[in-house]
């Protein structure tokens, strides 16, 4: 489907002509009917007023503009002298049988009209009558000052609407500007004099805190391609020097093979880590957190692996009770233990400890402080203290809880260094 492209001034043009056509309309047909009623009474009033004046027969030689009237006294019938002219008829009696009220309209030979009489007594009344010459007058001069007055106001509102549009229009292309640019750090917008606190504004400062993701996002990852070409990098370039030296007769064949065998298992380790910590990536928008781990089973099996590798430590679990059960599979469990226990067994000096709660886990060693430059950012990727190995273990940590609902943070302690996993907001 193709969608015509009109701009906001064109949309607002259409629709401010729009409105304008149905208000004349309005003005011209729907008004007069409303106010219809209205006149008629003003009519009425306009027909008794000098009713109360014509108290004689010599009242008829006085002239009423547009009124006409009869007097019937004894019998007698007498009307002002200028009724032909007023009534437009030669005989005014044809017009009486239409009076059957004391107040009314008819029509006769298709003119209108507009009648009210005046009891005085049994034998006397006055009728005033005249024709739709005064509600014509009343609806000239009414639409008269109100079609000057709407006009002007329209023409004020749609004014004020076209310079509003076009405020609003500039603060959208430059917000369209922003958006095409949003990977550009050195674009820059100069901000509007005119600017409103509105949600153009909140859309403007969504857009720039986006840009600010974006940009630091992208900066993450030149890093972090940088780092991961130069932990292959390495491992390659050692193994490439030890054949080298071996076919220039330096190093014999059974080191070589040794040391190609350790830098092929590190970097076996580094594309198993970038693999997990990409599955986890892959995960972020589908996983399904409907399943539960008892979560002393998964620490304690994997405690016993990092006995064989610090058996001088002791690793102590006290747990509250022993069926406490965690979000998320036994996997991810098994994952984040490992990596936050590999991380321990560098620093810790004689102690491991790990406290589970009810929504709590904190695991304790009493290694060095953390230092302070890395404390708040060392979940994240490539972020590695001085024993680090290939910064990527406590950010796969770090993933893991977040795909299962957990918060995880580190604490420096007087005598060592806590990670605390806390149910969270997923």
């Amino acid at each position: 489907m193709n969608n015509k492209k009109t701009s906001l001034s064109n949309q607002l043009i259409v629709i401010t002509l729009t409105a304008l056509l149905v208000m004349i309309v309005s003005i011209i047909i729907v008004l007069p009917k409303s106010l219809e009623p209205f006149f008629e009474e003003t009519v009425y009033s306009y027909l008794d007023q000098p009713l109360q004046m014509i108290e004689k027969e010599d009242s008829l030689t006085k002239k009423y503009k547009n009124i006409a009237y009869i007097i019937y006294s004894d019998d007698r019938i007498l009307i002002s002298e200028d009724y032909k002219n007023i009534l437009g008829v030669d005989d005014y009696q044809k017009l009486l049988k239409y009076i059957v009220t004391d107040q009314g309209k008819f029509v006769y030979k298709g003119n209108n009209y507009y009648y009210s009489v005046n009891h005085k007594g049994n034998n006397y009344k006055t009728i005033a009558i005249t024709t739709d010459s005064y509600i014509k007058f009343i609806r000239r001069n009414s639409l008269g000052i109100v079609i000057p007055i709407v006009i002007i106001t329209f023409a004020i509102i749609l004014i004020l609407l076209f310079l509003w549009s076009r405020i609003v229009v500039n603060r959208l292309q430059k917000l369209k500007l922003k958006v095409d640019n949003m990977n550009n750090e050195k674009f820059y917008v100069a901000k509007s004099k005119y600017e409103f606190d509105d949600e153009i504004m909140l859309l403007d400062k969504t857009i720039d805190e986006m840009k600010e993701i974006i940009l630091s996002q992208d900066k993450y990852k030149s890093e972090m391609y940088q780092n991961i070409s130069h932990d292959f990098k390495t491992p390659i370039t050692v193994i490439k020097s030890y054949i080298e030296a071996y076919h220039d007769g330096i190093e014999p064949y059974d080191e070589v093979i040794n040391v190609s065998e350790e830098q092929i298992k590190k970097l076996e380790n580094k594309v198993k880590t970038l693999l997990e910590l990409n599955k986890i990536t892959y995960l972020q928008n589908s996983y399904k957190n409907d399943i539960k781990t008892k979560i002393i089973t998964t620490i304690n099996s994997t405690i016993d692996k990092f006995k064989i590798v610090r058996n001088d430590i002791n690793y102590l679990v006290k747990c509250d009770k022993g069926d406490i059960f965690y979000d998320g599979t036994p996997d991810m469990w098994e994952s984040i233990t490992n990596n936050i226990l590999s991380n321990f067994v560098r620093y810790a000096k004689s102690e491991i400890v790990i406290t589970i709660k009810e929504n709590k886990i904190i695991f304790f060693n009493d290694g060095e402080p953390i230092e302070k430059e890395i404390l708040s950012s060392m979940f994240e990727p490539y972020k590695k203290g001085k024993k680090g190995e290939n910064g990527i273990g406590l950010s796969i940590v770090k993933g893991n809880c977040d795909l299962i609902g957990y918060k995880v943070i580190a604490k420096n302690k007087k005598n060592g260094v806590e990670f605390i996993i806390n149910k969270g907001t997923k």
